[in-house]
């Protein structure tokens, strides 16, 4: 079986694990965090998102070491084990993304995408995702308490708009709606722009993962010696990393696409 149909079977099975919590059998919310971004207030969601719980664990100045521990310890196993492969074969606005994709690549052949893919501030961008993490998750937590997962464009998608098909009538949106709006709509014509757009600026849990790269037994190899630059290897990447240039890079989300792209199978999967 090719590695690209395993890896879609690998998120379409996940998706639907990750949705068995449905409103006739609530006893499969199960307490369990979610190794990906996704949101518990899914009407169908089976666990919780790891970012409500580190919220929580540092909500108002309180510290509760279980809530701090507990999404730290299953992203922490999974990203020594793996890296960031979670982004590409488990989390399911990975496969949304995956859905978006051909669109993006349209866009990226246009001058003004080509200028800002190859510009050398576009790098810098990649740290947005860590500066979210740290500034809304912990430190806005921890002085005025829950803002992101209020306005996270990922919750909007998975937990408000199923919440309001089922129970138009019932739904009061919060303080935070129009802002959680807006952000929705600028989440979706960034991922329609940029290929992996929301993995590779945005997403708190991928900066959780990325640094993970560097230490993890899965990583991805390339022969530097026989390579001959066609870089096609580059083109395919969704994540615009220069692959025969990268070494354990944290953005690499081990999606494997290069791996079947490279025409002389310089790049494997490597396990240590």
């Amino acid at each position: 079986m090719k590695l690209q149909i395993k890896r879609l079977i690998s998120q379409i099975v996940l998706f639907f694990s990750a949705n068995l919590g449905y409103q006739g059998y609530p006893g499969l919310k199960t307490g369990f965090c979610y190794p990906f971004f996704y949101c518990q207030a899914c009407p169908a969601a089976t666990s919780a998102c790891p970012l409500r719980s580190l919220e929580q664990s540092v909500d108002k100045g309180s510290f509760a070491w279980r809530l701090f521990l507990y999404p730290f310890l299953i992203i922490g196993f999974l990203g020594v084990l793996t890296g960031r492969a979670v982004c590409s074969w488990a989390c399911p606005i990975g496969l949304l993304q995956r859905g978006t994709g051909r669109v993006a690549r349209k866009f990226k052949r246009l001058p003004i995408a080509r200028k800002f893919g190859t510009h050398k501030t576009e790098k810098y961008f990649r740290y947005i995702k860590y500066i979210l993490l740290v500034s809304f998750v912990f430190v806005t937590s921890y002085l005025i308490g829950f803002i992101f997962t209020d306005i996270c464009p990922v919750g909007f998608l998975t937990g408000t708009i199923p919440t309001l098909l089922l129970n138009p009538g019932k739904f009061v949106p919060n303080y935070f709606f129009p802002i959680a709006l807006v952000l929705f709509i600028l989440f979706i014509v960034l991922i329609f722009l940029i290929e992996r757009g929301w993995c590779r600026y945005f997403c708190p849990v991928g900066a959780l993962l990325g640094p993970f790269n560097k230490i993890s037994f899965l990583h991805i190899s390339v022969n530097t010696k026989q390579c001959i630059h066609c870089n096609v290897c580059s083109y395919e990447c969704p994540m615009g990393i220069d692959v025969p240039n990268m070494h354990r890079d944290p953005e690499c989300i081990l999606c494997g696409k290069c791996v079947t792209a490279c025409p002389n199978r310089l790049i494997t999967f490597e396990r240590r």
